[in-house]
């Protein structure tokens, strides 16, 4: 019979890596394609808009932030699920964005970025010639 060594820190890299593929990407957005822009809705319930930081670089999105804790001195949680903290989410456009014209707006926690498309990415009409 063959005596098989537990590593109990290899079960917790397994664990830890089966929680990450779980996790929901936060914040949750929608992204839609619209005539001649992309626009991103994203959810950021409690966030203020200071913390909110938006960075474009090719055809990549960053959505970054923090959602601060209310203050707790003196309070003893029965069960606390709020998320909070830090974070970070990358989202790639599916087309060329022309990084020049990109407005966001945020208001009741809801975050919409309108990304017009280049004009390399639009639909250009060909004419056929005899």
């Amino acid at each position: 019979m063959r005596l098989t060594v537990w590593d109990p820190f290899r079960d917790m890299a397994v664990i830890r890596r089966a929680m990450r593929r779980s996790a929901a990407p936060y914040p949750p957005l929608d992204l839609v394609d619209k005539d001649d822009q992309v626009i991103v809705t994203a959810i950021l319930p409690g966030v203020d808009k200071d913390e909110i930081s938006l960075t474009a670089l090719g055809n990549t999105l960053t959505i970054a932030g923090e959602k601060k804790l209310p203050a707790t001195e003196g309070v003893n949680y029965i069960r606390h699920e709020r998320p909070h903290g830090k974070f970070r989410r990358l989202v790639d456009m599916p087309y060329s964005i022309d990084q020049s014209k990109i407005i966001a707006t945020y208001k009741d926690g809801i975050l919409t970025i309108t990304l017009p498309k280049a004009e390399e990415a639009k639909p250009r009409q060909i004419k056929v010639e005899e």
